[in-house]
């Protein structure tokens, strides 16, 4: 028998509405050997109200990336209330993809997640959002088909409240023969899977490509991210909801990273996209990163939202040879990507571009152009 934390065993009621689990018993659900836990059914339950974000109305096309970027590189990370539950999806799936980058032979079903509450219990709607956070964990962890391997939970004393996850290696995939050990994932093999695959900044090959995969078909939204905190900004949050696709995502994106398919790659965490390409320019490598493409596959029209939203994704670098083959098994499994243009060993700032027409629409239009020039 195992005593829990209060706010763990505790019953809920949030919003005038008694929950009907505590968090321990959802968690329990889709954790590896998950204590068990004594709750007090006399304790009364905590009872909270959820949060809504700052409301303030603004033109983000107003913005100037750069100031954005430097809002956010100076904002502390506080977890969102108002956007628990797209933020602690956010940051599950980061947590992963950020495991792509390890040595060894893995696929998503050998992941485990510890998850790790640090929480704020005073301010009003702050239960209330650790409640909808282990409900979305669950939730999410569930549909990607894999388990937590422990949690925990810790009354911050810093008057700030956060939420980690920490991927390792499982020895069992789900389905398999529990007796089974799959190497490299024994013990005495754990070292197999340390060390990165491939650089983290950007490698000077100039033919070389840079392309975004978002790892989740979600609109870009400002709701729960760090640029929204740093500058009290309204807005929905992003809706982080396609397991299967998180899946197809990072099983091929594994197989360019175990392949040494890869330059280079980083994962999209807080920040955003923008974070991501600044981080990965160092050492004299830059990039002037054309948004174009990829704001008219969404038809969004602020680059703000683009670089900022908090989606799990990835930014890669591959040869230039190795573009049709990337091409081939991303288009083989339904994987949108965005090739985002070069590195440039001349100039190691990020910069961006939009084009105002795609390269295709200008091509047909030069060709209709002289089309109607020969029959004059």
């Amino acid at each position: 028998m195992h005593r829990m934390d209060s706010a763990l065993s505790s019953s809920y009621v949030i919003d005038g509405v008694l929950q009907e689990m505590t968090p321990a018993r959802i968690l329990a659900a889709v954790t590896e050997n998950a204590p068990e836990c004594v709750e007090d059914s006399s304790a009364q339950p905590l009872v909270d109200e959820s949060v809504d974000a700052p409301v303030r109305s603004v033109d983000c096309n107003s913005f100037d990336i750069q100031y954005c970027l430097d809002a956010v590189r100076k904002c502390a990370q506080p977890f969102p209330y108002a956007s628990a539950v797209s933020a602690t999806r956010f940051l599950i799936g980061s947590a992963l993809v950020g495991f792509l980058w390890q040595k060894g032979h893995f696929r998503l079903g050998n992941l485990r997640l510890a998850a790790e509450w640090k929480w704020d219990e005073d301010p009003v709607g702050a239960m209330a959002a650790f409640y909808r956070s282990v409900e979305s964990a669950s939730d999410y962890i569930d549909a990607l088909g894999i388990m937590f391997s422990s949690y925990s939970y810790e009354r911050s004393s810093a008057c700030m409240s956060s939420l980690s996850f920490f991927p390792s290696l499982s020895s069992i995939v789900p389905g398999d023969d529990p007796s089974a050990i799959h190497e490299p994932f024994s013990a005495e093999n754990a070292s197999l899977a340390e060390g990165r695959t491939c650089a983290d900044t950007f490698v000077p090959d100039e033919s070389s490509w840079i392309i975004y995969i978002p790892f989740d078909p979600s609109d870009f939204r400002l709701g729960g991210s760090l640029l929204s905190s740093a500058l009290c900004l309204s807005g929905s949050d992003p809706r982080i909801e396609d397991a299967d696709y998180f899946i197809d995502c990072f099983e091929v994106v594994r197989e360019f990273s175990e392949d040494s398919v890869l330059l280079s790659a980083a994962t999209v965490g807080r920040g955003g996209l923008a974070s991501t390409l600044e981080s990965m320019c160092s050492s004299g490598v830059g990039v002037s990163a054309d948004l174009s493409a990829l704001m008219r596959a969404y038809g969004e029209k602020s680059a703000v939202r683009v670089l900022f939203s908090e989606i799990p994704g990835a930014v890669i670098q591959i040869r230039d040879s190795d573009f049709d083959y990337v091409d081939a098994e991303l288009l083989l499994q339904d994987v949108a990507y965005f090739p985002l243009g070069h590195p440039d060993s001349t100039d190691a700032s990020l910069r961006f571009s939009l084009a105002e027409k795609s390269a295709i629409q200008t091509i047909l239009e030069s060709l209709l152009q002289n089309a109607g020039g020969e029959s004059e």
